[in-house]
């Protein structure tokens, strides 16, 4: 096992930004993955080297380090026949500052095929707009308490969406998420694995996460203005884990090499 542990060092550049920014906890991470650091990216990569050829890239959530975001999405990574997954670095942990970043994965993890983009809160916001940028670098897109801006509109987009919040998030609530539903493909809500739409249709899943809330997408302790989480870290990052690959093998995206 591999233990990362918080510290207080902060980089100078957008010193004051990063000091605001929320650090990531203790984290464990299964021996099953390889952690690479990059000036550009934190890539999650199955030890055993062996893995779908459709991988995940992933923004993180404004003012969240990216590493409070290895815990949780190593469980997908190890998932199913297991997955590359890439969290981008943003300056400042800001995704609005550089929202372009994931269109250049293709050219800088050759070895994977095709990309899904996934984000947390803000990230997911600017997900959505490089996807609205770039429609044909992405054949998905998860959103982890997140929804479009007002000037993006994927309605008519031909990939497929995945759409997560907790119960108790206190920042983004079921109203916010509603209110820009016609700015992504057709809508179908789900209350469990059981009613999970089959096979790939052009939609939006939407699923609340019973007992979950915002800060428990990540691993950095609890984000202001949160709810309380009635599920553990660890609950709410296995069951998310679980989603995104049901969404992975209904759009035949679960394959090995």
């Amino acid at each position: 096992m591999k233990l990362f542990k918080k510290t207080g060092l902060i980089p100078s550049l957008v010193f004051f930004i990063a000091s605001c920014s929320y650090l990531p906890d203790d984290l464990i991470i299964p021996s099953a993955v390889t952690i690479y650091e990059y000036r550009d990216y934190i890539e999650i990569n199955p030890t055993s080297n062996q893995y779908s050829k459709t991988g995940l890239v992933f923004y993180p959530g404004g003012l969240v380090d990216p590493h409070a975001y290895i815990q949780p999405l190593s469980k997908f990574a190890i998932a199913g026949k297991a997955h590359k997954v890439v969290i981008v670095k943003m300056p400042g942990n800001l995704a609005v500052l550089d929202g372009n970043k994931a269109a250049w994965i293709y050219n800088d993890f050759p070895d994977v095929q095709q990309w899904v983009i996934g984000g947390h809160s803000l990230g997911g916001v600017m997900a959505c707009s490089v996807v609205d940028k770039y429609p044909d670098f992405f054949k998905g897109l998860v959103l982890m308490a997140a929804y479009p801006r007002s000037s993006t509109n994927l309605n008519d987009w031909s990939g497929s969406v995945l759409s997560l919040r907790g119960q108790y998030d206190g920042l983004v609530d079921s109203l916010k998420i509603s209110s820009y539903i016609g700015l992504l493909p057709t809508p179908w809500w789900i209350h469990g694995f059981s009613d999970y739409p089959e096979g790939k249709v052009p939609k939006t899943v939407y699923f609340t996460i019973p007992g979950g809330n915002h800060s428990q997408f990540g691993n950095y302790g609890i984000q202001k203005g949160d709810g309380v989480a009635t599920i553990t870290h660890e609950a709410q990052a296995e069951l998310v884990s679980s989603l995104i690959l049901k969404f992975f093998i209904e759009n035949g995206w679960e394959y090995g090499n």
